[in-house]
């Protein structure tokens, strides 16, 4: 009987299956739009920048809470609330992965000045340069040339560099017992 709990090495050579998931598409419908997490302000409640201009307050649907993680950046689903006369909360229903995300950009489903990559923001104008100097510096050669010397010595006689290199740290004091 196979172990089903797991364990150590068990599950290691379990072959992966990857199979593509359905994309789930805005219902216009159903009054549901594309958005952007932009900051989470607890309690499952997200601050969303949402691709119709709006930003609204998304709140995490109860189907979702504790089962599916949503961060800053996350590219979401949300249902914009009729109930209320505000416009200005919403129901989060679906968070996306980056490939689904992307692919929904790439069909058209979102505008392409959307940046999906947020934390690579670097542009052509940000030079970075960096000056790695001659090579050489005279003060690191007079460092190495020391540190050779003490190589052969025990730890205990190169830490102090004041005192003399003939004398040891464990018999330059001798504790008489009797004193104590």
């Amino acid at each position: 009987m196979p172990n089903a709990k797991g364990g150590k090495k068990f599950k290691k050579g379990k072959k992966q299956t990857f199979h593509e998931k359905a994309l789930i598409y805005k219902d216009p419908k159903e009054d549901q739009e594309y958005g952007k997490v932009m900051r989470a302000m607890g309690n499952g409640r997200f601050e969303v920048q949402c691709f119709d201009g709006k930003t609204r307050t998304g709140i995490l649907a109860g189907n979702m809470r504790k089962r599916i993680w949503v961060n800053k950046d996350d590219i979401i689903l949300l249902s914009k609330w009729e109930f209320t006369t505000d416009d200005d909360k919403c129901s989060i229903i679906h968070k996306y992965d980056i490939d689904e995300s992307k692919r929904l950009q790439k069909e058209g489903e979102f505008p392409d000045t959307v940046n999906l990559d947020e934390e690579n923001t670097f542009d052509a104008s940000d030079n970075f340069t960096f000056d790695y100097g001659s090579g050489s510096d005279s003060s690191d050669e007079d460092d190495t040339n020391g540190e050779e010397k003490d190589k052969d010595k025990p730890w205990w006689k190169t830490q102090d560099k004041d005192t003399n290199d003939n004398t040891d740290v464990w018999q330059s004091e001798k504790i008489n017992l009797d004193d104590i």
